[in-house]
C-alpha cells in the first residue's frame, strides 16, 4: 500500500488509534486523527502524537477529501457519519487490515468469545520457552500496528475481536483460531448468527497451506469447517478427535499428521489453567503447529499462572475458595465460569445488562449453584429470568454481596464472582471491579 502524501482519516483517539496515526504519518501520509469526544476528555493521553498529525475534537466525520479512513475498534463501519465516506467509495479499513498489508511474519491468530487473551498469553509463553520469536499483541493490549516496523519475529500471535475483523478484506492468518460462540456485543452484530460469520472471517483468506484451529463442542464453531481450504484441527473436552487435542481420564492427548500421544495429566497444570483447560488444548495446537515442542509445552502447562480476573484464586478462607472471574462480562463467559468447578457453588452475579439470555443458565444453575447473589442494574432481569433457580438475595454493594455469600458457603464450596454482565454501572472496568473483589476477600478475618 502506497501511504506517502495521502490524505488519510484516523477515527478514534484511544490507544490503536494513535498508534495507527503515527504510522501513517512515519509512512508519510497527511493524517487527520479525530475524536467525537471533547477536548477536554483527553486530558490523560499517555501516548506520543507525531506533530505533523492533525487532531480534531468533538467530531467522528471524515473530512471529504479523505482518500482512506482507518477506524478504531470501537467505531462501528455501518455508522451514519460514514455513509458519505461510503458513497464516494473511499476505502475503510480497520488497524489489523492496515498493519497485515505491512507485516512480513506469519500470523497466529486467535478469535471467540470468551478466552481469547489467556490464550494467546499462553501461546506466545510457549513459543518463547521453545526458542521461537514471537510477538504477541492485537486487542489483548498493544496494537498490531505498533509492532509491523520495530521487530522480524518468526510470528505474531494475535488477539483479534470480532469488532477488529468487521473491517478485514485481504488479512489472513497462517494458523487461526476460533474458540467459541456465545452471544455479545448483539447490540452491534443484531444475532448471534451473524456475530458467528463476523468471527469466521479470521480464515476468509486462507489457503491450504494454513491452519484452521476449531472447537468440537461449540455448534457454531464446528459448523465453520465446512467449505474451508485450510487444513482443519479441533481440540474438545468431551471426545478424541480425528485430528487435534482432547482430554480423556483426565490426560491431554494429541494427534497432530502422524504424530499422537501423551502432553500430560490435568493434574500437572497449573491450578488456575486447570479451570481453563479448554483454552489450554487450543493453545498446544496453536503453538505446537508453529513448531513448538512437547517439552517447552509441558513446562509452560506447569508453571502459566493465569491470568488476573480470568478465573483468578483469590484466597481459601474458613475452607471456602474465592474466585474472581470479573472478566466473565456475558453469559457464555459465567456458563464456562460455572462448569470449572465440580465443588457447590455460592454465586456472585449482575452489573450493567449486555442483552444475555440469563434463563438459559437455569438447568446448569439448578444443579451447581447452591445460592446467587444479584448485585447491579441488571439483578432485578436476572432475578425474573431465573425464576427462582437456585435460591437468590440481592446486595446493594460488592462487599455486601461478599458477606452474604460468605453466609451461606460451608468448607469445600467455592464462592465465585462471575459478573455475565459489563462493570460500567458500579466500577470503572472490570478490572477495577475484580480489584476490588479481591481487596475485600483479602481483607476477610
Amino acid at each position: 500500500m502506497q501511504l506517502k502524501g495521502k490524505k488519510t482519516t484516523v477515527i478514534g483517539m484511544g490507544i490503536t488509534g494513535i498508534e495507527t496515526a503515527n504510522f501513517l504519518a512515519q509512512q508519510g501520509a497527511e493524517v487527520d486523527l479525530i475524536d467525537n469526544r471533547l477536548k477536554e476528555a483527553f486530558s490523560d493521553i499517555v501516548l506520543p502524537i507525531n506533530p505533523n498529525i492533525k487532531t480534531i475534537f468533538g467530531s467522528s466525520v471524515p473530512s471529504k477529501d479523505s482518500e482512506l479512513v482507518i477506524l478504531s475498534p470501537g467505531v462501528d463501519i455501518e455508522s451514519p457519519f460514514l455513509q458519505d465516506i461510503k458513497n464516494r467509495k473511499t476505502p475503510i479499513l480497520g488497524e489489523i487490515e492496515l498493519a497485515s498489508q505491512f507485516n512480513q511474519a506469519p500470523i497466529i491468530a486467535i478469535t471467540g468469545t470468551n478466552g481469547k487473551t489467556t490464550t494467546v498469553t499462553l501461546t506466545g509463553a510457549i513459543l518463547e520457552n521453545s526458542g521461537i520469536p514471537a510477538s504477541v499483541g492485537g486487542n489483548i493490549g498493544t496494537p498490531f500496528i505498533s509492532q509491523v516496523d520495530k521487530d522480524s519475529p518468526d510470528y505474531r500471535v494475535l488477539e483479534v475481536s470480532s469488532f477488529q475483523l468487521e473491517t478485514t478484506n485481504l488479512f489472513r492468518a497462517h494458523i487461526a483460531c476460533v474458540l467459541n460462540v456465545t452471544p455479545d456485543h448483539l447490540n452491534r452484530h443484531k444475532t448471534i448468527e451473524d456475530y458467528s460469520k463476523v468471527k469466521e472471517r479470521i480464515s476468509k483468506n486462507q489457503t491450504n497451506d494454513d491452519y484452521l484451529v476449531l472447537n468440537a463442542d461449540d455448534p457454531f464453531t464446528a459448523a465453520m469447517a465446512k467449505g474451508k481450504s485450510s487444513n482443519i484441527l479441533w481440540f474438545s473436552l468431551n471426545r478424541e478427535v480425528d485430528q487435534g487435542a482432547w482430554i480423556d481420564n483426565e490426560s491431554i492427548l494429541y494427534r497432530i499428521g502422524n504424530r499422537e500421544g501423551k502432553v500430560c495429566n490435568l493434574k500437572d497444570l497449573n491450578v488456575s489453567l486447570r479451570l481453563q483447560a479448554e483454552n489450554a488444548l487450543a493453545a498446544l495446537l496453536l503453538s505446537y503447529l508453529a513448531g513448538a515442542n512437547l517439552s517447552a509445552i509441558q513446562n509452560t502447562f506447569s508453571k502459566f499462572p493465569g491470568l488476573q480476573h480470568r478465573l483468578e484464586r483469590v484466597a481459601t478462607k474458613g475452607g471456602v475458595d474465592f474466585v474472581n472471574d470479573s472478566k466473565g462480562t456475558n453469559v457464555g463467559s459465567m456458563q464456562k465460569a460455572i462448569n470449572s468447578f465440580s465443588q457447590p457453588i455460592v454465586l456472585i452475579v449482575g452489573g450493567q445488562d449486555k442483552g444475555g439470555d440469563f434463563s438459559a443458565l437455569k438447568v446448569l444453575m439448578k444443579e451447581k449453584v447452591k445460592n446467587l447473589i444479584l448485585i447491579g442494574e441488571a439483578k432485578q432481569k436476572i432475578k425474573q429470568s431465573l425464576n427462582g433457580i437456585p435460591p437468590k438475595e440481592e446486595a446493594d454493594t460488592l462487599e455486601q454481596a461478599i458477606q452474604i455469600a460468605i453466609k451461606y458457603a460451608t468448607p469445600g464450596d467455592v464462592v465465585l464472582f462471575s459478573p455475565g454482565c459489563a462493570s460500567f454501572d458500579m466500577f470503572k472496568n472490570y478490572e477495577d471491579r475484580g480489584n476490588q473483589f479481591k481487596k475485600i476477600v483479602n481483607d476477610l478475618q
